[in-house]
C-alpha cells in the first residue's frame, strides 16, 4: 500500500510540475507574441503582408496565443488550438512558398501547445488523483 501511495504522489507531482512549466512557458511566449506582434503593426502595418503571409499571420502569431490563453483555463482545448495553429501556419507557408518555414525560434514558441495537451490527457486518465 504504501509503495501504490509513494507511486501516486510522485505522478502527481510530475504533472504539477509539467502544468506549470507549461504555464510560465506560455506565459512568457504570450508576452513576447504580443510585444512583437504590437511593434509589427505599428512600424509597418499589416498591408505589407502578402496573402500568403496574411493567412499564416492568423495562425501564428494569432491562433498560437489565443490557444494558449484559452489554455490557462481549459488545458485540453486550448493546448490543441495552439498545435493545430502552428501545423496549419506550416502547411499554408509550404503550400504558399514551396518552405514549411521550420525556424527553431516558432517551434520554442510552441513547444506549451503540446505540453498542456500532455497534462490534459494525463490528469484526465485520473492517474494522478
Amino acid at each position: 500500500m504504501e509503495i501504490e501511495k509513494n507511486v501516486v504522489v510522485s505522478k502527481n507531482l510530475t504533472l504539477i510540475i509539467l502544468r506549470w512549466i507549461a504555464r510560465i512557458w506560455s506565459y512568457i511566449v504570450v508576452t513576447f507574441i504580443i510585444l512583437f506582434v504590437g511593434a509589427q503593426i505599428f512600424s509597418s502595418g499589416i498591408g505589407a503582408m502578402k496573402p500568403v503571409e496574411g493567412a499564416a499571420f492568423i495562425f501564428f502569431p494569432f491562433g498560437l496565443t489565443l490557444g494558449l490563453i484559452i489554455a490557462w483555463w481549459k488545458e485540453g482545448l486550448g493546448g490543441l488550438i495552439a498545435t493545430i495553429s502552428i501545423i496549419t501556419f506550416h502547411l499554408i507557408m509550404f503550400i504558399g512558398n514551396g518552405n514549411p518555414e521550420f525556424v527553431i525560434f516558432i517551434e520554442i514558441l510552441a513547444v506549451p501547445g503540446p505540453l498542456f495537451i500532455v497534462c490534459r490527457f494525463l490528469s484526465k486518465k485520473n492517474l494522478y488523483n
